[in-house]
């Protein structure tokens, strides 16, 4: 009788367990969830996580720790062939932008109209790259759609536009300028899908890096577009641009339907579960090894839409991230679009190509500051959880061990604020960007020699990327599920405040001088920054108030449909 009733009272000890009596179940270390529905949690950080998973990250009845599932199902090396797919991609944008640059004084020769006019083209250019991403970047988000039917259809695009423009007769002034919209709408949305991929692939701990490698073709781009540009239009004329940019793209575009897959997690789950089939690669070599485990994919975290987009800006958060990453990405365009006059004033002497190749330092600073800063900012996050853990009373060793763990909601245990965790080297950076900034233009108005003006313009490279890398991969952080379309956002608000400052700088130039230009530019860097105190400050309780709201907006969704 005795073992009976013992068997008994085990089975029912088991039987609540599995069950997730909260008596016996036990709740993850960093914080119970602050939203419920059915099937869902809403944890700490505001990322929706399934309750399954939650509950294997408990203990099994054996009173064992069972291995963590793996944020994705592709093998290391898949993820970095992804990655690097991504990149390739990402390329586009700037590079039709940059490369156009040289041939401007020629195809107003061509066209017989004013450099005036022809700039006009640079600008709808930079307009359409901010607002086309909107409309790519909510289809990108969208279950029914997927990244990777976009990549395929916007670098299709750009392969015809340019095929357009190389074509363009000179007496059609107009034409150029539509083209040159269409161009933009197809190569600019590239970048913003390519962060929706890599926040689909890349654990909290790696995202700063695979980030950073993702947005480096970004940074190649505005040195390597100029020179091949300035290669291109004096050795074969101004059309021969546009036939390069109609080839490269073309081949990307081939090899990426032939190799890349969906990640789309509300599509593919961790990548496990089969795409539709009009969705698949035709050489599905990044798929192999990876099973269908019959895991459902991720229910989408709200509605993708570029109303849905433009609704986001109501976030204060974001805004706030929007406009501090705007700030030094517009001042640094502008040096590079008065890069040319500005270093003629110093060496009268430098020829077209010279110029050109100066803009290899630019390119040099961003691609140190990807691989540097991205590694940084995923060896701070799990430091700085590691610390956390550490003072919940965890040992060393185990706190150490802890820090890498990205799964479930585990992944940012002991973090009690992701945005100051993210944000608490950017005092360094701004600090430093400012006083480069100001000194880059007394630099120039005192015509020091141009090796001086290089390595500063390397240097401010530099920290635009470390700046760039820590917003978006807190970004990433807040808006889980919905990658593209705040990249969408981020595109739409730095291109449009880049276009702004580079209509107005040489005006600027012009009436005070480079050296007080730059002065201003800093010291409007040094009014933005507060913005990131205050988000380091206020952006917890932004985000639960998000959350909160997203919630209360499912319910009334769900009650809608019954």
């Amino acid at each position: 009788m005795t073992t009976s009733t013992q068997s008994t009272s085990d089975h029912n000890a088991m039987k609540a367990q599995d069950t997730g009596n909260p008596a016996h179940t036990e709740e993850p270390v960093d914080s119970p969830p602050i939203l419920e529905d059915d099937g869902m949690n809403i944890n700490e950080i505001g990322a929706a996580v399934e309750l399954r998973e939650q509950q294997l990250d408990g203990k099994t009845m054996n009173g064992d720790e069972p291995p963590p599932l793996p944020y994705s199902a592709f093998k290391r090396w898949q993820i970095w062939v992804i990655v690097y797919l991504t990149s390739i991609a990402a390329l586009f944008s700037p590079l039709s932008a940059n490369i156009y640059f040289p041939a401007i004084p020629v195809i107003a020769v061509a066209f017989n109209k004013p450099v005036e006019l022809i700039n006009v083209t640079v600008t709808v250019n930079m307009i359409l790259q901010g607002v086309s991403p909107m409309v790519w970047g909510s289809l990108g988000d969208w279950k029914r759609c997927g990244r990777r039917p976009i990549y395929l259809s916007c670098l299709t695009l750009l392969c015809l536009s340019c095929v357009g423009l190389a074509l363009t007769p000179t007496t059609d002034y107009w034409l150029l300028v539509l083209l040159r919209c269409v161009q933009a709408a197809g190569s600019a949305s590239t970048v913003a899908i390519s962060a929706g991929t890599i926040m689909d692939i890349a654990a909290p701990s790696e995202r700063g890096t695979m980030l950073a490698m993702s947005s480096l073709g970004s940074f190649v781009a505005p040195c390597i577009g100029p020179v091949i540009g300035g290669l291109l239009a004096g050795n074969l004329g101004w059309r021969s641009i546009f036939w390069f940019l109609c080839i490269a793209s073309g081949v990307v575009a081939l090899i990426e339907a032939i190799f890349l897959p969906e990640t789309l997690r509300s599509i593919t789950g961790d990548g496990s579960v089969p795409a539709q089939r009009w969705n698949r690669p035709l050489v599905p070599v990044l798929l192999s090894g990876v099973k269908d485990e019959g895991r459902a994919p991720e229910e989408p975290r709200g509605r993708n839409n570029p109303i849905e987009i433009l609704k986001s800006f109501r976030n204060v958060d974001l805004c706030l991230i929007l406009w501090t990453n705007a700030v030094p990405y517009s001042i640094m365009y502008g040096i590079m679009t008065t890069m040319s006059p500005t270093f003629l004033a110093v060496m009268p002497s430098l020829t077209e190509i010279d110029l050109g190749l100066c803009y290899l330092s630019i390119g040099a600073g961003g691609i140190a500051g990807a691989l540097g800063s991205g590694k940084l900012v995923d060896w701070d996050f799990r430091r700085a959880k590691a610390a956390a853990l550490r003072k919940q009373g965890l040992r060393d060793v185990d706190a150490a061990e802890k820090a890498v763990d990205t799964r479930g909601p585990w992944k940012y245990e002991g973090i009690e604020s992701i945005e100051r965790t993210r944000l608490r080297l950017s005092p360094i950076y701004w600090t430093l960007y400012v006083v480069m900034i100001v000194g880059y233009g007394w630099a120039a108005q005192q015509r020091v020699h141009i090796a001086c003006l290089l390595v500063l313009q390397f240097l401010i490279m530099f920290q635009v990327t470390a700046i760039f890398t820590v917003n978006q991969t807190l970004l990433m952080d807040l808006f889980p599920g919905r990658g593209a379309s705040v990249t969408a956002s981020n595109n739409l608000v730095r291109c449009l405040t880049g276009a702004v400052l580079v209509s107005i700088v040489d005006y600027i130039i012009n009436g005070v001088g480079v050296g007080w230009t730059f002065t201003i530019l800093g010291g409007w860097c040094m009014l933005t920054y507060p913005l990131v105190m205050l988000e380091m400050t206020w952006g917890k309780k932004w985000r639960e108030g998000r959350a909160e709201r997203e919630q209360l907006e499912q319910e009334q969704r769900a009650q809608r449909v019954q």
